[in-house]
């Protein structure tokens, strides 16, 4: 397509939608020249752009060699193995400044040519202080028992900052040569003494949660506290709760970088109890710049634990500051608690908000139950999974949603009668137990969820036996409307959830009965 005469290059590449042609080689190169940071990954992706790089790699100014170096390494990453030899061949450059280039685009090229060449280059008499730091980086990146012994073996002297990235480099090393072994947490491991554990929930269903553990103890509207004496598959009864870590302190000390080691040294036995390969672990100090103490945790950790590896990536544990302590949440671990949730629709309940639902209606074993907005069926399987029940039903205007909530069930194992229909219009009187929903909700659908539950109540109340029940999710706005709506028609409130926040949306959970 032919463009236009005022047509500018760098803006187009601002755009998502624009497409470079190999025409648009050559001028990218001068906008490498230029500095344009969008330019260097636009131009690896073309065919020329080597060839055309190469042609220019005579350029007098280091900075522009420099720069040209970088999209080398690029195109290097292609897999591109002139393109990998022109970058060695820079090692040499007069330039520090291009040699630093260099050697931070072979650092991330990783194979053996790199290594090979890096090594070369540590080993050479002319490395300058700011090439040696580099070199450090990129040895580090490679990783491999040469690295390591070359990283070990350097005395930094008195430059604070090659002792820094030497230390840095010994650690991302480590970490690297252990990314071949498999981990994970165990489940089926009690600890010697009961543990601390916070289960963390949806905000504003703490208490629902911790009436369903029994023993736990709310800390806050999204966390509950109990004593876990045996093993980790014992919390997978429980079903209201997202995530979980173990609380073990840590010292209280001026430095916290020092303060988080200890804690987490002192908790290294029960991780390698817990865990099944290498201890892997990721630090979220929380917000704000962060990144030099989590390097000198990093530090301190593999000195006095060498079998805790930080590792972000492959994390196997999550540490996670709190005021006094640490939490200590499993990544790597089977929840088996939803497997079933094999199909999913817009604005799908969360399996565990699914559950609240469930355990607020509660479970009667001769329960009909009903969910008018069935959607991937969620709700059906958790009120099932609570107890027996004589029927499952439920309708949805979708046939998408109706062949997600055939799957779930099926993956579940549980046996429902779905209807493509208007649940407003469905017929039937006295002969449901429960109707339990979560209504579509938020701004992934396009729906009047006041006008259509108001519209819904009347329904409901001629269906359900005396002493039914009606479990559901209401927008909070509209809570006080639709709860007098309910009273005129007999619907009487016996449980409130009233600030339930459903990522973004704030609502209400309600069990009503008739009567």
């Amino acid at each position: 397509m032919a463009r236009s005469a005022d047509f500018d290059l760098a803006a187009a590449l601002r755009s998502p939608s624009f497409t470079p042609a190999e025409r648009d080689a050559t001028a990218l190169v001068e906008l490498v020249l230029a500095g344009d940071d969008r330019a260097p990954a636009v131009l690896a992706k073309l065919g020329a752009a080597r060839a055309t790089i190469a042609a220019r790699l005579d350029e007098p100014d280091d900075a522009r060699r420099m720069r040209l170096v970088g999209a080398l390494g690029l195109i290097a990453r292609r897999g591109d193995a002139p393109a990998i030899e022109l970058v060695i061949a820079r090692l040499a450059d007069p330039s520090s400044r291009v040699r630093r280039a260099a050697i931070g685009a072979l650092g991330n090229l990783g194979g053996e040519l790199a290594r090979a060449a890096i090594a070369a280059r540590w080993d050479a008499g002319d490395v300058t202080p700011d090439e040696r730091r580099a070199l450090a980086d990129a040895l580090g990146k490679l990783g491999g028992d040469d690295a390591i012994g070359k990283l070990r073996a350097l005395d930094p002297g008195d430059d604070a900052e090659l002792a820094r990235r030497r230390d840095r480099a010994l650690l991302v090393a480590d970490r690297s040569g252990k990314r071949g072994e498999d981990s994970s947490v165990r489940d089926d491991v009690a600890s010697r003494s009961p543990l601390t554990v916070v289960l963390h929930c949806k905000r504003g269903l703490a208490k629902l949660l911790a009436d369903e553990l029994r023993t736990g103890k709310t800390i806050d509207d999204a966390s509950v506290e109990l004593a876990l004496a045996g093993p980790w598959r014992e919390l997978w009864r429980s079903r209201l709760w997202i995530d979980a870590g173990i609380r073990v302190p840590r010292p209280a000390l001026a430095d916290l970088a020092e303060s988080i080691a200890r804690g987490l040294v002192d908790a290294a036995p029960l991780l390698a109890a817990w865990t099944s390969g290498p201890i892997r672990w990721r630090l979220d100090v929380g917000s704000g710049k962060q990144r030099a103490v989590i390097w000198r945790v990093a530090k301190l950790v593999a000195a006095a634990a060498p079998a805790l590896v930080n590792d972000p990536t492959e994390t196997t544990w999550d540490v996670i500051v709190r005021d006094a302590s640490l939490e200590l949440q499993p990544r790597r671990i089977t929840d088996p608690r939803f497997a079933y949730r094999v199909a999913d629709v817009p604005a799908a309940s969360h399996p565990t908000v699914a559950a609240a639902l469930a355990f607020a209606a509660g479970a009667r074993p001769r329960d009909r139950v009903w969910d008018p907005f069935v959607g991937s069926a969620l709700e059906l399987i958790e009120r099932s999974r609570l107890g027996p029940v004589r029927s499952l039903a439920g309708t949805d205007l979708s046939e998408g949603a109706l062949a997600a909530a055939r799957a779930n069930l099926a993956a579940a194992g549980v046996t429902a009668t779905l209807e493509l229909g208007d649940a407003r219009a469905a017929l039937g009187e006295r002969d449901l137990e429960l109707v339990i929903t979560n209504p579509p909700l938020g701004g992934r659908v396009q729906v009047d969820a006041p006008a259509l539950l108001a519209q819904l109540l009347p329904v409901v109340a001629r269906r359900l036996v005396t002493g039914g029940r009606l479990a559901w999710i209401v927008p909070a706005h509209a809570a006080a409307h639709l709860g007098k709506l309910a009273d005129k028609l007999g619907l009487r409130r016996t449980l409130f959830a009233p600030d339930v926040d459903l990522g973004g949306v704030r609502v209400c959970l309600e069990r009503r009965e008739l009567g």
